[in-house]
């Protein structure tokens, strides 16, 4: 026990010995190892942030524009859109609850009494500015509002002027200006905007109004016949 007892002590003295210096190193020189590691943890945050944040752009114009779509497409089932009053149209009236006419925001509605809004708690917005609906060659469509720096660094009513004779479904496609890893910056109204049909008149009604055509058609003649022969007689 005792051989054991001198083994281990002559260890430790000999480790102390050969580390003694090291150690001393190691603690005259850790603040600096440490901030050093420090900074270079904090600049790979930095950097994967920095890196990440078209791809988040992206992702947010994405679930924006999903979400308007949906209720584009509820709203046009429930109310009909008639038409469309501007060819570059603000979305800010997804929040209204009530309105007087048939008109809201842009769009004139055939059966504004069935408005159920508000739709959104929030209007949607990009970098604090609301999405548009804009008149193009190829249809209407929603994209990010002018102003907006796209993912790729492009910013709307800049680098991208949609106007009537712009074919916005190619700059949609990926490789167009309007797409950013695979993801499309804005979508086209898929439902036809004034398609608005009259309300269904039911048969009977129809058949009544045959009906009283035929009784007039048949007591035509004899009006005719009535009136000349008072003339005769005058």
């Amino acid at each position: 026990m005792k051989l054991l007892d001198k083994w281990i002590h002559g260890v430790d003295v000999e480790v102390d010995r050969k580390m003694g210096k090291s150690w001393l190193f190691v603690q005259k020189y850790f603040a600096v190892f440490s901030i050093t590691l420090l900074t270079l943890l904090l600049s790979f945050v930095f950097w994967r942030v920095w890196h990440s944040r078209p791809y988040v752009l992206a992702t947010i114009i994405a679930e924006d524009l999903a979400g308007i779509e949906k209720v584009l497409k509820r709203i046009d089932k429930e109310c009909n859109i008639l038409s469309i009053r501007s060819d570059r149209a603000t979305i800010d009236f997804l929040t209204v609850q009530k309105f007087v006419g048939s008109t809201v925001g842009c769009l004139n509605l055939a059966y504004p009494a069935r408005w159920k809004g508000p739709y959104l708690q929030i209007n949607p917005t990009i970098q604090e500015t609301f999405y548009e609906i804009v008149h193009a060659k190829d249809g209407y469509f929603v994209l990010p509002g002018t102003g907006v720096k796209l993912a790729n660094g492009k910013v709307m009513g800049k680098d991208i002027v949609i106007t009537h004779n712009t074919v916005v479904k190619q700059l949609l496609q990926p490789g167009g200006t309007l797409n950013f890893n695979n993801r499309a910056m804005g979508f086209r109204i898929g439902f036809k905007i004034g398609d608005w049909e009259a309300p269904s008149v039911k048969t009977d009604t129809v058949e009544k109004v045959n009906q009283f055509l035929r009784e007039f058609n048949e007591a035509l003649p004899f009006t005719c016949n009535d009136g000349v022969q008072e003339m005769a007689k005058g």
